[in-house]
């Protein structure tokens, strides 16, 4: 569901104790959008929007589109929006996105253009 302004009105709830996770493989390219009630791990190249409790790109993916989690950790790359209860940018994060986020660690080398929006 999406507020007024095109944002999701909540995140997901935590990952449960027996989610499983789900991982996008380098050589994985994925037009279209994904969700999972587990964790995703994505290695490989995303063009469309994520959806999950738990969500990993890794240094080698890349995501064009949206991606809302409650938790987002990016060494990676991102174009497009972020929505995430607790986001990390790694060292190695490129991100080119706006960020609703409730907590945001930005670790040094971390690249971010886009608008920062803490949303309690």
């Amino acid at each position: 569901m999406k507020t007024q302004h095109g944002e999701p009105d909540r995140w997901p709830d935590p990952t449960g104790a027996n989610a499983r996770r789900s991982v996008f493989a380098q050589d994985l390219v994925i037009e279209g959008d994904a969700s999972s009630s587990g964790p995703i791990e994505v290695h490989g190249n995303v063009v469309g929007s994520l959806r999950a409790p738990e969500i990993t790109v890794a240094g080698s993916g890349r995501v064009e589109g949206s991606v809302v989690a409650h938790d987002l950790v990016m060494l990676g790359a991102v174009s497009g929006m972020i929505s995430a209860r607790n986001v990390q940018l790694a060292p190695s994060a490129v991100v080119q996105a706006d960020v609703i986020h409730e907590r945001i660690a930005i670790e040094a080398g971390a690249e971010l253009e886009g608008r920062l929006q803490r949303k309690a």
